[in-house]
């Protein structure tokens, strides 16, 4: 009876930890993976990992949601999307959004990265803003190698971050292009 208990909340911890899965992330027939909560299509290397993480600005509490392939310590493909409040959506333009972005990341790498370039862009019809990031020479001098690029895109109060960290890699471009919303 105990055994029979076990193995039937064995199965249906399997069960439920695959269905939460499939809400989150899913590969499409077409080979590149998907998120309805998202609301994305990106080409991952391989399946993302999900994870969610609480923040805080002011008062407003929101989660930010990350999905991260990486082939090893130096190839990190990156998606991350969080819904800012939508008063403080509504008192920037696109661009201010985007401009505010890209310095928050540089600022947050600032220590081994400084931004090369950036620009606006439009991809699968959303506008946004592409970035590069290089290594600093101290990060150099460790012999750290790779660098960092980024776009930022914004649907209504949405606001989406694609990166890659790493190395040069044959997926990049495909990754990088391919990010687009569900119709």
């Amino acid at each position: 009876m105990t055994r029979n208990l076990l193995l039937i909340l064995t199965i249906l911890t399997f069960i439920s930890c695959g269905n939460k899965s499939n809400e989150t992330i899913y590969k499409t027939k077409s080979g590149e993976y998907a998120s309805k909560t998202g609301n994305f299509i990106a080409a991952f290397p391989f399946e993302p990992n999900y994870t969610a993480i609480d923040n805080q600005m002011g008062l407003d509490k929101f989660q930010i949601h990350l999905y991260r392939s990486a082939l090893n310590q130096n190839k990190i493909f990156s998606i991350e999307y969080y819904d800012y409040p939508e008063y403080l959506s509504k008192s920037m333009t696109d661009e201010q959004l985007y401009l505010q972005g890209v310095t928050n990341f540089s600022n947050k790498m600032a220590e081994s990265f400084k931004l090369e370039f950036q620009e606006a862009i439009e991809q699968h019809g959303l506008k946004g803003q592409y970035f590069v990031l290089n290594l600093k020479k101290n990060a150099l001098d460790k012999g750290i190698k790779g660098h960092i690029q980024g776009k930022i895109f914004r649907k209504g109060n949405r606001i989406y971050t694609i990166t890659y960290v790493g190395q040069d890699d044959k997926n990049v471009d495909s990754f990088m292009k391919s990010f687009r919303l569900i119709k």
